[in-house]
């Protein structure tokens, strides 16, 4: 369609695509596009104009611009609208995506001035073709210079764009993958959501992956998760000929994880409260404040300067207590035990098959006592054949039968 004998526009015109340069599409997924008409008055006279009418070539040609008839219009101070085929009579036939720009209001029939402000018209949500090429947008224009003679025909001029090549996706297209916050913590057992988001096209299909599972997130470019222990999260995606998948990490800390088992080769050394369910550590585990252990625990070496709290079974080859050991339930032994204060014994059973005090000693036969006097009252019933043999140094002794038919001996 061309109208060689109407006479050119009043206003000047310039276009521009977002994106920039203007690509070929490859796909029905390509985002859709802009164009940003930049209308400005480069005389000295002052203009007005009540309609602008823009016609885009439709196809699948080199010469089409858009590959459907679609799209919205805005533009400050003026009605930018689609017009349906068939609506304006007065244009001639052809495959075009037609937009009309008027006046908002009254203005729409006594035009309104363009002057040194210029006027931008945004024709957005457009389809673009897929073949490279030129393309002319046709332009037809009612304006004057003169709002009592206005002209009878539009004025008319076409104006060039070309549609590039689409080319192929670098791996480097897409970047920047990263978390809000790269450090969360776990408060009152409620696990911190963790939201990632990158840069790149939306042509590609993007998958994140974590924890073992992935999570394909379309062309999406943001990802959330709740997480309760350090993570690192992978972005993947393909592109190339023939297809290669590229992928981007990034790591996110957890302040108080939440710990299901623990298994450390080497020393750990915790200086905050750890409540863990199974706990196994090859050598030391140095705890300076409390721990607890709901599950089966086995230790070389531990040493606690706090509070010790074992719900199940506690195994150790060695372990040193700097603070209150508490036994709510059987204590047993399988061997000795001693217990020290300020560089004195003040209880074991090192070397007897009984127990020592400083002051007495009990080997299961007999009572040993030493020391400064005290008094000790044992009480017992004693028949023929039975016999208690007591070494007592430096007091008496005293035997009292009780009418009871018991005897007590009082050391004093």
């Amino acid at each position: 369609m061309s109208e060689p004998d109407a006479p050119l526009p009043l206003l000047d015109y310039a276009i521009i695509s977002e994106p920039f340069p203007l690509y070929a599409t490859n796909g029905t997924d390509d985002p859709a596009t802009a164009l940003h008409i930049v209308v400005s008055n480069g005389s000295g006279d002052t203009v007005y104009c009540r309609e602008i009418v823009f016609s885009l070539p439709e196809g699948d040609l080199a010469q089409s611009l858009v590959s459907a008839d679609a799209g919205d219009g805005q533009a400050p101070g003026w009605d930018v609208t689609r017009l349906q085929p068939g609506t304006q009579t007065a244009l001639p036939s052809g495959d075009y995506a037609r937009f009309q720009a008027t006046p908002t209001g009254d203005d729409k029939k006594k035009g309104v001035p363009v002057d040194a402000s210029g006027l931008v018209i945004t024709l957005e949500n457009l389809k673009i073709s897929s073949r490279p090429g030129t393309a002319r947008i046709e332009i037809r224009e009612v304006a004057t210079t003169d709002t009592n003679k206005w002209p009878e025909n539009p004025r008319f001029k076409k104006l060039e764009i070309t549609k590039f090549p689409a080319p192929k996706i670098p791996a480097m297209a897409v970047s920047d993958f990263t978390a809000d916050d790269l450090e969360v913590e776990v408060k009152e057992n409620a696990r911190p959501n963790v939201r990632l988001t990158w840069n790149g096209p939306s042509t590609l299909d993007y998958t994140v992956s974590h924890g073992g599972s992935a999570y394909p997130v379309g062309k999406n470019h943001e990802y959330s998760a709740t997480i309760d222990r350090d993570t690192t999260f992978q972005l993947s995606y393909v592109t190339g000929e023939p297809e290669t998948t590229h992928y981007l990490t990034t790591t996110v800390t957890v302040k108080n994880p939440k710990l299901t088992g623990l298994e450390v080769d080497g020393d750990v050394t915790v200086t905050g409260s750890t409540g863990v369910q199974g706990l196994t550590v090859a050598k030391d585990l140095s705890v300076t404040q409390a721990l607890t252990v709901t599950g089966f625990t086995d230790l070389q070496g531990l040493t606690v300067n706090k509070d010790l709290d074992a719900k199940a079974a506690l195994t150790a080859d060695h372990a040193t207590v700097s603070n209150a050991l508490t036994v709510g339930g059987f204590l047993q032994a399988n061997s000795d035990i001693t217990v020290s204060w300020g560089g004195t014994t003040k209880f074991t059973t090192s070397g007897l098959t009984g127990i020592k005090t400083p002051g007495i000693s009990v080997d299961g036969k007999s009572i040993v006592f030493t020391g400064e006097a005290r008094r000790l009252i044992y009480s017992g019933s004693y028949g023929k054949g039975t016999g208690m043999n007591v070494n007592y140094i430096g007091a008496s002794i005293y035997m009292d039968e009780a009418g009871d038919g018991a005897t007590r001996f009082y050391f004093e």
